[in-house]
């Protein structure tokens, strides 16, 4: 019998391809072989039947590999080879389900000739040049040349594997020699990004999928797309933000800058729209010293030098260099008396943003600024008290032990901006020591968080605790404290 003689409709419903009944089967078989031997329905049935239920049995086995086959075309419903398929289509070559990350920061590098105590520019600090926190050593991966004042931000990574943090400011001890006449000091002005473990199935079907999406979506999924590609991005801390003002948001942890700003070069259609991020000013004191009051976490340390520029009131306070002196995280001393100045009453930011990445991009003969923001880190820790109705539990330490790393997960799976959010820590509690206690079986269950350092509430009426709206938050498991009440 040809294709012809013997073929199935695709049926296709909400849930997908599904397979022909038995009953369409066998009645299709029947009709195929007696338009070609008439004479086929008058053996006696029994011998019809025999014959029919062996052939239909081995059609259902073909139309069900035809149902998968369909299935299996779409990221939705792949097995893990085609979706590996589909990921070089829609991703690019090469694509897999991405590996583990280590630890990594971005660095500042300063560069110095001590015969001349000047800055030194066009110094090349090469691919493997290695700094160190004191503990952990970090690897330069692209490599860079200082530039007129003899400064260059380069990406770095520890070949240590493990999960800790990197406080802003810490990376500040050169391990690679220097050869004479040259000096170089180095800092991270923001913390680093803590080492990923292996993407997931489900989470390299979630990115295909958005990949496959980018065409017919616009900017915002191809732009994803691309940055998500680039080595060492950390997928969830890519965010792309429309501003309420106009223009859009870019926030990206980890990776090179330049490789970053070449993506969303690639994916933009108007490099104009982007927009940084701004550190405003929500209160300046009449005081000795002023004290600043930011809406953001600013990232200073004692003794940068700071300015504000478009405060309104306290005109005074504008353009001038300010010394820093960390109050909080949102707050900053100034070093100067402001007693005298005019009242403040809007306005102003506080720049640099050591948020802001500026990287230019040579697509030759044009060079491009591609801003785009590197979400600070935000430590989370928290106490989970609960306890529950079984008198004789006795377990409590292997509540503990499942419920911590389960939390921690949970807090390094949110995304940039997004908010910690205590139903979902509910039910990761939950399903982590379902082995142990039934829900039913707890009594009481209570979070108490604090994002660097800080005891943080719930947004009014809400259950969601929020940090820095372009931060991203992290957690350890030595940073969960499960406690039974």
């Amino acid at each position: 019998m040809s294709n012809t003689d013997f073929d199935f409709p695709v049926v296709v419903t909400s849930s997908g391809a599904v397979p022909t009944p038995p009953a369409t089967i066998l009645a299709a078989l029947i009709a195929a072989v007696s338009a070609t031997t008439p004479g086929y329905t008058v053996l006696p049935l029994s011998l019809i039947e025999d014959i029919s239920s062996t052939d239909v049995g081995a059609l259902i086995v073909c139309d069900t590999a035809r149902v998968e086959l369909i299935n299996s075309l779409t990221p939705l419903g792949a097995n893990v080879f085609t979706l590996a398929q589909l990921g070089q289509v829609y991703i690019g070559p090469g694509t897999a389900p991405a590996p583990p990350t280590n630890t990594s920061v971005q660095v500042n590098f300063n560069v110095t000739n001590k015969t001349t105590s000047a800055v030194q520019p066009g110094y090349t600090i090469p691919i493997g040049f290695t700094v160190s926190d004191g503990t952990y050593q970090y690897v330069v991966q692209d490599g860079g040349v200082s530039d007129s004042n003899g400064n260059a931000s380069l990406f770095c990574i520890s070949p240590t594997p493990g999960i800790w943090s990197v406080a802003e400011g810490s990376v500040d001890d050169v391990i690679t020699s220097v050869p004479a006449p040259y000096a170089i000091t180095c800092t991270n002005p923001l913390p680093g990004n803590t080492s990923t473990v292996a993407e997931t199935a489900e989470q390299y079907r979630a990115r295909v999928l958005q990949a496959g999406q980018a065409i017919s979506q616009g900017m915002p999924s191809m732009l994803k797309t691309l940055v998500g590609q680039i080595s060492g991005v950390t997928q969830r801390l890519i965010s792309v933000v429309q501003q309420a003002g106009g223009g859009w948001s870019v926030i990206v942890g980890g990776g090179d800058p330049f490789q970053v700003g070449g993506a969303i070069l690639e994916a933009l259609f108007d490099v104009s729209t982007l927009v940084g991020s701004t550190l405003n000013v929500v209160g300046i004191t009449q005081a000795n010293p002023g004290v600043i009051t930011l809406d953001k976490n600013h990232n200073y340390e004692n003794g940068q030098v700071f300015q504000v520029n478009g405060a309104l009131g306290m005109l005074p306070i504008n353009g001038i260099n300010l010394t820093a002196t960390v109050v909080n995280e949102k707050q900053l001393s100034t070093g100067v008396n402001t007693s005298g100045f005019p009242a403040w009453t809007s306005g102003g930011a506080v720049t640099p943003n050591f948020r802001n990445q500026t990287p230019n991009i040579i697509d030759f003969p044009d060079v491009y600024t591609v801003p785009f923001i590197t979400p600070p880190a935000q430590t989370l820790t928290l106490t989970a008290s609960w306890n529950t109705t079984e008198t004789n539990f006795v377990a409590s330490a292997s509540v503990a032990q499942l419920a911590a790393p389960a939390l921690a997960g949970y807090v390094n799976s949110i995304y940039a901006g997004q908010p910690f959010n205590i139903l979902e820590a509910e039910q990761t509690f939950l399903a982590a020591i379902a082995g142990l206690l039934l829900p039913s079986q707890i009594s009481v269950l209570t979070f108490t968080v604090e994002i660097n350092g800080v005891v943080t509430a719930p947004q009014a009426g809400t259950n969601l605790i929020f940090g820095d709206p372009e931060s991203s938050l992290n957690a350890t498991t030595g940073g969960m404290n499960v406690v039974q009440a």
